[in-house]
């Protein structure tokens, strides 16, 4: 088991918010703690929630993710990371690359923009070479034992 860490340019913010808007549920803290008040909030928390789920999906085309971690933005960077277990490294390797069929795999994934990420990042997910606004890197081998 290897645990990996991903980081991005784009908003992964988990709100939690995962439907259309309904007045009747307008007013609540989503899962960063942010006040939804009105339908341009929802709309916001929804999308943000969009993207972390468009990653997640794209990481469960090869493996099943365990141990998830929330994404965090660092402030000084704006770049959001987060972690996770690959039971089987096999999985993601390609090429030499022990997260080769990560960066294949989300390399042209469209994300939703306008929201906290910082300005000139593409509209598609760029996997390698200097536009890259996301990456795997592996943090710590786990021993099964």
């Amino acid at each position: 088991m290897i645990r990996v860490k991903c980081s991005t340019l784009f908003d992964i913010t988990e709100t939690g918010v995962k439907n259309r808007s309904y007045k009747s549920q307008m007013t609540f803290r989503d899962r960063a703690n942010r006040e939804i008040t009105t339908p341009a909030d929802w709309n916001r928390a929804r999308n943000q929630q969009c993207n972390w789920e468009t990653i997640n999906q794209i990481i469960s085309l090869r493996t099943l993710p365990e141990n998830i971690t929330t994404p965090v933005q660092d402030a000084s960077t704006g770049i959001w990371h987060f972690e996770f277990d690959v039971v089987d490294p096999a999985s993601i390797f390609c090429n030499g690359n022990p997260v080769g069929y990560l960066l294949s795999d989300c390399t042209g994934v469209p994300m939703i923009l306008g929201l906290d990420e910082s300005a000139g990042v593409a509209s598609t997910i760029v996997g390698e070479g200097s536009a890259a606004n996301i990456w795997f890197d592996l943090i710590d081998q786990i021993d099964d034992k």
